[in-house]
């Protein structure tokens, strides 16, 4: 176990897994540096607890001086170290640490199930949570869902099933944390703000599997081109979920999901399910697989996934307003998103496209292919609004750009008819007009409403 007590340990990021990392470590008897560069009410709330628990701050940079003598760092998963100069904790020697690994250490439990990918990761997390739960499995669901997983420590001992969702940026500072079931949902482009390439985004991903051995699991799309570059390096026993007819894990085929373990065939009907689209199969049939590894019975899956409600943000219909149906699908920051909820909808409904948002550097004329056919119109706003109309613009579809999102929701209402689907799908990240994307879907769902 990672030796803590009375040593220096610095804190880069006063978000929520910093706030809960140095909880632990001063409640654990370290001696807490944390350096932040922003100040909010919410990080002056954090700030005066922390400071009552006798952590030293500072606030406004991070600096050499400051964190000079640290023993080591655990940096927030939305700290870039290459934008931030934190060149001197390499140069000093000082070793740095992602939350999941300083919680790794002390966690009691090594029944991990951790779930990453580009898209899916809240939405099967949830749900697996809910089949573990239903199933009276000691569980406990934390990571970048929004609990951290070292606020949950206390609540975790031998016999705890931990299911974690995990992001890239919690993966690049690991160095022991090893999942006992990995999951890898899916890859394409994202994080272009963060990464240089996809070559160092994969990388990032890849790293869930670094640790694991022949005694382990990983539970990998069997249908994604990324992800197959990656089997030769993956060590653990590797099951898959598909589309396509497969015998060492999940597939889909006439609207069941068969699920192929210890030469035992099980079926997970998908007619009575609330989610829709092809996305959501392949979460379903992530969470059916990772279930059935762990010994849960298919009649607790088939009746949690029946009993399932989409997620705000996710696929979410608002409103059906002179025959238009308003989805929300918010939680869309990249193009791999917005390809899912266009082949979720039914192609005899014409959809108007709502994108646009902060730009992230994605390719943007990959959706060419998808957009044919199935898009009528295409309304863009946001900061990423010209770069995504010179790469789409080849298209035989309308395409407007518009300053709000009142204004797309009105331009979509104006040029609507009965049986068309506007489709909220940004692709983009929200932090050009936006706190973050429930925020974006808070504002969209509103003005939908406002129509009624």
């Amino acid at each position: 176990m990672m030796e803590i007590k009375n040593r220096k340990i610095g804190i880069i990021g006063l978000g929520i897994s910093g706030f809960d990392s140095s909880i632990f470590l001063i409640d654990n008897g370290a001696n807490v540096y944390i350096s932040e560069k922003n100040y909010n009410d919410e990080i002056k709330e954090r700030i005066d607890i922390l400071k009552e628990k006798g952590a030293k701050i500072e606030i406004g940079s991070h600096t050499e001086e400051f964190l000079k003598d640290v023993d080591f760092v655990v940096i927030s998963p939305g700290v870039d170290e290459r934008i931030e100069n934190l060149d001197f904790l390499k140069k000093r020697g000082i070793p740095v640490i992602s939350e999941i690994e300083l919680a790794y250490n002390f966690s009691k439990s090594k029944k991990i199930i951790g779930i990453t990918g580009t898209n899916g990761k809240t939405t099967t997390t949830t749900l697996l949570g809910e089949i573990f739960k239903n199933s009276n499995y000691k569980s406990v669901v934390c990571g970048n869902i929004g609990n951290t997983f070292i606020g949950e420590i206390k609540n975790i001992d031998e016999d705890t099933w931990v299911i974690l969702e995990i992001s890239s940026f919690q993966l690049e500072k690991i160095k022991s944390f090893k999942p006992y079931i990995a999951c890898l949902l899916n890859i394409d482009y994202d994080h272009f703000d963060r990464y240089s390439n996809m070559e160092e985004y994969i990388s990032a991903k890849k790293r869930i599997f670094e640790n694991q051995d022949e005694k382990d699991f990983s539970v990998l799309n069997f249908d994604n081109y990324w992800i197959k570059r990656l089997l030769k390096e993956i060590k653990s026993k590797k099951l898959f979920f598909s589309f396509s007819k497969i015998f060492n894990g999940a597939y889909y085929e006439n609207g069941g999901i068969f699920i192929n373990v210890d030469g035992k065939t099980r079926r997970i009907k998908t007619d009575k399910i609330k989610l829709y689209g092809k996305g959501n199969i392949e979460n379903i049939m992530a969470c059916s697989l990772i279930s059935v590894l762990c010994g849960i019975e298919e009649d607790i899956v088939q009746k949690t996934i029946e009993n399932f409600k989409p997620l705000p943000h996710r696929m979410e219909i608002v409103a059906e307003i002179d025959g238009i149906v308003f989805i929300n699908d918010s939680k869309s920051t990249n193009p791999h998103s917005v390809r899912n909820s266009i082949l979720s909808i039914d192609k005899k409904n014409k959809i108007i496209l709502i994108l646009g948002g902060k730009d992230k550097g994605f390719p943007y004329y990959q959706l060419k292919k998808y957009l044919k056919d199935r898009v009528k119109f295409i309304i863009l706003f946001g900061e990423a609004k010209e770069r995504i109309k010179n790469e789409l613009k080849s298209l035989n579809i309308p395409i407007e750009t518009v300053e709000s999102l009142r204004g797309c929701i009105l331009l979509a209402k104006k040029i609507g008819k009965r049986g068309d689907t506007v489709l909220f799908s940004p692709g983009c990240s929200s932090f050009d007009m936006f706190k973050n994307y429930k925020e974006r879907g808070d504002v969209f769902k509103k003005e939908v409403l406002s129509l009624l």
